[in-house]
């Protein structure tokens, strides 16, 4: 019994040889890995400028991470060099950042007369009064380029099932033709065999039998060869196709993934879930600013102590003064001030996760044309070539 099971391995291992089950997970590191795919100019050529592109897409949302990093930073260094103020200076500071907050009260109070918008959210919109127009924009941009990429990830999705259908494909061919191919070698065997018996045993004339046979065999054969080397030949093909598919996926993804992050940067920025839902909170206040009587008489008395207060700050090496003029409750109670320094740390963390992020992705695609020199040093040359070409552009 054990032989005869060692006997249907053998044979399974055998006609099943290159059926191969397309992995669930693909391996981001396959393209380096298939010399036939990278033996070739032009795939080297796109492999090569597609690892690019993604060094320089990182490189480009790093630097954006990288400023906005650097303003939250500077900040926080201010919160501190005003904790460092003597108490004189720091009373004098809170009492017109109390002036300023009275009067910017006295504006909210305009607003609230109209009963649109809470208090709450009137002093997020106050916050970042000249900065709301722009974010909308940037908002809905990243909600569009959301549904480009979202888009593209189904399109890549249905074309791995297409591509593991003709890969399945593909294998049975393979399959079944070499097990065609081993029966009609059996069949001619055995006739051959029958005929030698007939003309040993009876002396009859069977050459036509064995012509036909050999012409028979002959042409099945040759249909079989060519099913399978055309199989074979698809077999390539789909390979290449998968590497370009995976190198694609992967672009896709470190998109996703920096869109995610800065949607998400920027509801929480905004308190808000959509570009529609802030620009709606924008229209609403812009009207109520319309409907004040007294908005330009307390913006004035504002102008004034603003500049006081931001004289002060400068005259003590506060780096952003400017700041500061929408951070006055802050200036004024200690706990406030606790508060913002929790809400820039967290800001600053997501910052870093992201520029980190991006940074690890333009070293990998970076590491990938490393190692695909070191891989084929053969084509080193060329492939800095096609470097220095691209930072040339």
């Amino acid at each position: 019994m054990n032989i005869f099971a060692a006997i249907k391995n053998k044979w399974e291992k055998w006609y099943y040889g290159d059926f191969e089950e397309e992995p669930e997970e693909w391996d981001e590191d396959a393209p380096r890995k298939s010399e036939h795919y990278l033996g070739d100019a032009d795939s080297r050529t796109v492999y090569v400028l597609e690892a690019l592109g993604q060094m320089a897409e990182a490189a480009d949302k790093a630097d954006q991470s990288r400023d906005e990093y650097e303003a939250v930073t500077s900040l926080l260094m201010d919160m501190e060099q005003i904790e460092k103020l003597s108490n004189d200076v720091r009373v004098q500071i809170a009492d017109l950042a109390d002036q300023i907050a009275k009067r910017e009260k006295a504006r909210r109070e305009l607003f609230l007369k109209t009963g649109n918008m809470k208090e709450k959210r009137l002093l997020l919109m106050e916050r970042y009064e000249e900065e709301i127009p722009t974010g909308i924009g940037k908002i809905r941009d990243a909600e569009k380029y959301r549904k480009l990429i979202l888009r593209d990830l189904k399109k890549l999705e249905a074309e791995r099932h297409s591509y593991r259908y003709q890969l399945r494909e593909a294998n049975i061919t393979i399959a079944n033709t070499r097990g065609i191919a081993l029966i009609c070698v059996g069949a001619m065997l055995v006739s051959i065999i029958l005929l030698t018996a007939l003309q040993l045993g009876y002396e009859m004339d069977v050459i036509w039998g064995y012509l036909m046979i050999c012409a028979a065999g002959a042409l099945t054969l040759t249909v079989l060869f060519v099913r399978y080397a055309d199989a074979g030949k698809e077999k390539k093909r789909l390979e290449k196709t998968r590497n370009h598919m995976i190198t694609l996926h992967n672009t896709v993804k470190i998109r996703y993934v920096n869109n995610t992050k800065l949607l998400s940067y920027l509801y929480m920025k905004y308190d808000v879930e959509s570009a529609d839902e802030l620009e709606d909170y924008w229209n609403t206040y812009t009207a109520e600013v319309k409907a004040r009587q007294k908005d330009q008489e307390l913006k004035q008395e504002l102008e004034y102590y603003y500049d006081s207060l931001t004289d002060v700050l400068s005259r003590h090496s506060v780096e952003d003064p400017e700041i500061w003029i929408k951070q006055t409750a802050a200036l004024v109670d200690p706990r406030e001030m606790v508060e913002v320094r929790h809400g820039l740390i967290a800001r600053r963390q997501k910052l870093r996760e992201q520029l980190e992020y991006n940074e690890d992705v333009a070293r990998k695609a970076q590491d990938k044309i490393k190692e695909l020199a070191r891989a084929y040093p053969q084509y080193s040359d060329e492939i800095a070539d096609i470097v220095d070409r691209y930072e040339g552009t």
